[in-house]
């Protein structure tokens, strides 16, 4: 979630726009002149639209040739990022960082979020079990179950006869 709603964003713009100056709008609502100045650059080179435009996902391919549009142009980044319609000028400088450090592969989507707990199973292995695997695995599974219900069995056991032992009277010879 955004911290400035886009009616606001926009109103600033809009201000500065009509004539008043980016420093007296950003300090009579309490705002970062960086981010009016980057709302109105986008604003001039997008349009509204572009101003209202959230989250992008961008292709590798795409962040390489921005990074060598901003370097054969001699840009800032606040400036490539106009032209190129991205919404944030540190977008592009985490592009252009990732690409010096660890070349396109850099670039590349990668899965975020926690990983999942236990692996998925593959439905492919289970399609691919022959009728002889398929019985060995449940036989296997049989074994289990019974080794289980003699363990079981057994303690029960143990335990009637010890409760028993313990419910004897004491004899009155």
């Amino acid at each position: 979630m955004t911290k400035y709603s886009d009616e606001f964003q926009l109103r600033l713009v809009m201000e500065v726009e009509s004539g008043q100056s980016i420093t007296v709008v950003a300090r009579a609502h309490g705002i970062p002149k960086k981010n009016l100045q980057r709302w109105v650059s986008i604003y001039e080179h997008g349009g509204i639209e572009q101003l209202l435009l959230k989250k992008q996902h961008y292709s590798q391919e795409f962040k390489i040739s921005a990074i060598e549009y901003r370097w054969q142009h001699h840009l800032s980044y606040r400036q490539a990022a106009a032209e190129l319609e991205i919404p944030n000028e540190g977008t592009l400088y985490q592009w252009e960082k990732r690409y010096l450090e660890m070349g396109s592969a850099g670039l590349q989507a990668t899965k975020k979020g926690r990983p999942p707990k236990m692996p998925k199973k593959s439905e492919k292995l289970k399609r691919n079990l022959t009728r002889e695997q398929e019985l060995e695995a449940e036989n296997a599974q049989l074994r289990m179950e019974n080794a289980y219900l003699k363990k079981l069995n057994a303690l029960v056991q143990e335990r009637i006869a010890r409760e028993s032992g313990k419910k004897r009277l004491p004899s009155t010879n």
